[in-house]
């Protein structure tokens, strides 16, 4: 068995579960009124690297901690507790309620129960969480499978949740798109009406689609909802099917035939391995012949890398090819397999190392092929690049679009209400003093918009090049706070008045009016926007630092991981004229000039720090 902890999202999405602990059960005799005992919690064992024990039938009790999540607009606290892989036999997820120290929330999972009673609709196991208030809940798990599992706790936001289920089948369906592709290839060339090597690698690539569908949770989700019993053993059956047909094509691909006898047996014995295994599953032995199957397929791996080896020496035309794909084959293997054994730590990342192999075999027929058919294989070869170009040049004129349509978007969006105010001014027969300053407002912010564009293309263009000389933060920030002296208040440390700094004086008064523009434009208007100033080390570096902050409007706080993307705009702001480009150029002159530009928000202060080295 195996257990990952994943670390929390930068953004919050995914809620950190740092104390996962586990209790192993021999007998499977425990209940969760003795391991929830007080007196038990020293017996559990920490797991935040990874637990792994391999095929096992002892029962593991986790442990850990569920930490309230923020409330959501409606007030509810929620979040999604997902396990995974899918074809663990049973889980039990006993959740605390706050009535009592031994009152749990009783949940079940396991591909042994039929995919419909699931509560979501997904090929691992999702359960919904609630909380009361801000009250962690603690959770145990009670895990028995006959398989090698890993066990991924994760606690989710729904709406990354969802998010992350979709790219997630996306990706999915990517591989065995490949797969598939690969597959329809070979049978519509039709070389396998007479060459045997066609025929086992086509039976290898199926045993690997129906390995897949088993081990991502699609076969019990889309083809056996109704049928656990054959859903659950489709997992066990596809890795054998995998190691029976893997071995019968590579002994014919790599010509064991006409190898040493030792290498005969070697793939002799896998086969007929796999053949005694195909009944074990159903026979209530699988734990165990997975552990000898698995073990040997190490062995048999090892040995084709050695005849891969002795056929490149030997100059067959195959050798590179084939030493190439057992090298890449076993990576995957010496991963995912002592993962699956118990002999690395329980990761997911090793575990589907066993993926990979399929797309390192299906590169082996298809540069073998190449010998066969090589007219056909350069006209394939060509179409595809001219289809890749194609779809790289497709998907840059595409993003090219996209920008030109989100900046006209911006600029048509911005550019109207200053224009309707010039419009209104001209078309005035009588224009009064509130109108012209109205106008002259309006003039300014379009020659903002217009600048701040032209300064994003030549960012873009890398056409800013610093000029530094010498130059003084507190003369530019004086400057600046002339301009705005009724709400600026500017708080400076004596030694900043006489420390010299060399940087680009144009450049870094750009930074700063952009920020104090900012805080100026989307803080309530009686509220004063203070700027403290003073020296700060930084990696070993002395520099000045300057805090920019602004009370927070009734709009709440900005987006943090989108604040400095370009076009950006916080909801409801679009009252106040603007690109979105200021913080995007800020922060990207901050790096010109070898500094940094940071969003630090606290309650009810929005606080930007601008550090530039001395």
């Amino acid at each position: 068995m195996f257990l990952q902890v994943l670390p929390a999202h930068a953004q919050g999405e995914l809620l950190r579960i740092d104390d996962l602990s586990v209790l192993v059960d021999p007998s499977g005799q425990e209940t969760i009124e003795s391991v929830s005992q007080p007196a038990r919690a020293g017996e559990f064992q920490s797991v935040a690297q990874g637990f792994s024990a391999g095929y096992t039938r002892s029962v593991h009790w986790l442990r850990f901690t569920l930490p309230a999540p923020q409330p959501n607009a409606q007030g509810q606290r929620e979040l999604l507790l997902e396990l995974q892989p899918p074809y663990v036999d049973d889980v039990q997820i006993y959740l605390s309620q706050p009535s009592g120290e031994h009152a749990f929330d009783v949940r079940r999972g396991g591909d042994l129960q039929p995919h419909t009673l699931k509560e979501f609709p997904y090929r691992g196991f999702v359960y919904r969480v609630d909380f009361a208030d801000e009250r962690p809940r603690i959770t145990y798990v009670r895990l028995q499978t006959t398989s090698s599992s890993v066990l991924i706790v994760k606690a989710w936001e729904p709406h990354a949740f969802q998010a992350k289920v979709s790219a997630e089948y996306a990706l999915l369906g990517a591989l065995l798109g490949v797969i598939l592709t690969g597959l329809l290839v070979n049978i519509w060339h039709g070389f396998w009406r007479r060459e045997e090597i066609y025929r086992r690698y086509i039976a290898y690539l199926l045993a690997t689609i129906f390995n897949l569908l088993a081990l991502n949770g699609l076969a019990a989700q889309f083809f056996l909802p109704e049928t656990p019993f054959w859903a659950h053993h489709w997992v066990s059956l596809g890795i054998i099917f995998v190691v029976l047909f893997g071995a019968r094509f590579y002994m014919l691909a790599l010509d064991i035939a006409h190898a040493a006898a030792w290498m005969r047996w070697v793939y002799r014995i896998q086969l007929w391995l796999a053949v005694l295994c195909l009944p074990a599953p159903f026979l209530g032995l699988y734990p165990e012949a997975a552990t000898l199957l698995l073990s040997f397929v190490l062995v048999m791996m090892l040995t084709g890398t050695v005849r891969s080896i002795q056929l490149w020496r030997q100059r067959h035309p195959n050798g590179k090819i084939l030493l190439l794909t057992h090298v890449f084959s076993l990576t995957g293997n010496l991963s995912a397999i002592p993962a699956l054994l118990g002999f690395l730590p329980g990761q997911l990342w090793l575990i589907y190392g066993f993926q990979l192999r399929s797309i390192g075999t299906l590169l082996v027929l298809q540069l073998m092929l190449a010998k066969h058919v090589r007219a056909m294989q350069e006209k394939l070869n060509q179409a595809s690049v001219d289809a890749e170009v194609a779809s790289t040049t497709a998907r840059q004129e595409r993003a090219e679009r996209e920008r030109q349509r989100v900046f006209l978007s911006m600029l048509t969006h911005e550019l109207k209400t200053p224009l309707s105010i010039i419009r209104l001014r001209l078309g005035a027969l009588a224009p009064t003093a509130r109108m012209q300053a109205h106008a002259e407002r309006a003039v300014e912010d379009i020659d903002a918009i217009v600048g701040r564009c032209a300064m994003v293309s030549e960012l873009d263009d890398q056409a800013v090049a610093p000029q530094r000389t010498a130059c003084r933060m507190d003369e530019l920030l004086r400057n600046i706070q002339l301009q705005h002296k009724e709400r600026l208040v500017l708080q400076m440390a004596d030694a900043v008045h006489t420390t010299p700094l060399a940087s680009d004086p144009l450049l870094l008064h750009t930074i700063l009016s952009n920020l104090v523009d900012n805080a100026l434009k989307y803080s309530p208007p009686a509220e004063r926007v203070t700027i403290a100033v003073d020296l700060h080390a930084r990696n070993d570096c002395m520099g000045i630092m300057v805090r920019v902050g602004n009370a927070v409007t009734k709009r709440g706080l900005p987006d943090a991981g989108q604040i400095f993307s370009k076009y950006y705009r916080a909801p409801g702001s679009h009252q106040q004229s603007g690109s979105g480009l200021g913080l995007y150029i800020a922060k990207s002159l901050a790096v010109q000039l070898g500094g940094t530009l940071d969003y630090r928000p606290e309650t009810d202060r929005v606080i930007f720090e601008l550090w530039i080295a001395l």
